[in-house]
């Protein structure tokens, strides 16, 4: 579920321009390695915590930066950078939850 998000993201990031390749997103948003993504695929693995953290930061940064700008086209991207941070969030609260639970049932 999680990589679902981080490729609604990454898909999203490149059809807007703001990153063009895979490898870029995975170094400069997840501050993972250039092949993060295709590593987790391969192995079935869902995202860690911290590349979903990172994430959600730096959307947020992103999206409060656009949203301080008065152009119509910064705000709209504002909207869409908030939109996936409160996905990123909402992933990240999930995989922590399962977490603690699970050490809790132990």
């Amino acid at each position: 579920m999680s990589d679902l998000i981080l490729e609604q993201v990454r898909d999203t990031l490149m059809a807007a321009g703001i990153v063009r390749t895979q490898a870029e997103f995975c170094e400069q948003w997840l501050g993972k390695s250039e092949c993060y993504l295709r590593t987790l695929k391969f192995n079935g693995l869902e995202p860690s915590a911290e590349a979903l953290a990172t994430l959600g930061s730096r959307l947020g940064y992103y999206a409060n930066e656009l949203g301080k700008r008065s152009d119509a086209t910064s705000r709209h991207w504002a909207g869409v950078l908030t939109e996936l941070r409160r996905g990123t969030q909402s992933a990240l609260e999930l995989k922590v939850r399962e977490r603690w639970q699970r050490v809790c049932v132990r």
